[in-house]
């Protein structure tokens, strides 16, 4: 009688931006506005020093509570991701030099210059 051995698979180990973009998708389902509600997770060698999610500002009503206030096409209700991300690491003395930010869709202009004045050096986006 023949004994079966079955090969072990070898198990393929995420990159670091794989990883954290993965997190960026965990992080977006806490967000309260459907229009565009993404995640940002910021790093510093490889390691998360914040997160942010697309929503209201806190204590205020969230769009899937009492819907969107829509004007040019935009959700005025909400913050977005990155600024969420980036205000809840200021609120928290957590430096941001030399971090990454990493997103589900790049950052709108005002995010991305607040990223870079702040000395945000990467930006990681999983949809371009």
């Amino acid at each position: 009688m023949k004994k079966s051995v079955k090969k072990a698979t070898k198990h393929k180990r995420p990159s670091w931006d794989e990883y954290f973009l993965d997190i960026v998708n965990v992080v977006g389902s806490r967000a309260t506005c459907d229009k565009g509600g993404s995640g940002c997770v910021i790093t510093h060698d490889n390691r998360i020093v914040s997160t942010g999610y697309t929503g209201s500002l806190s204590g205020l009503p969230h769009c899937n509570e009492v819907g969107h206030d829509i004007k040019s096409d935009q959700c005025l209700r909400t913050i977005h991701a990155e600024h969420n991300a980036i205000s809840q690491a200021l609120k928290f003395g957590v430096p941001l030099d030399n971090t990454t930010m990493y997103c589900k869709i790049a950052p709108c202009p005002a995010c991305a210059k607040m990223a870079a004045s702040l000395g945000i050096k990467k930006v990681v986006v999983e949809e371009k």
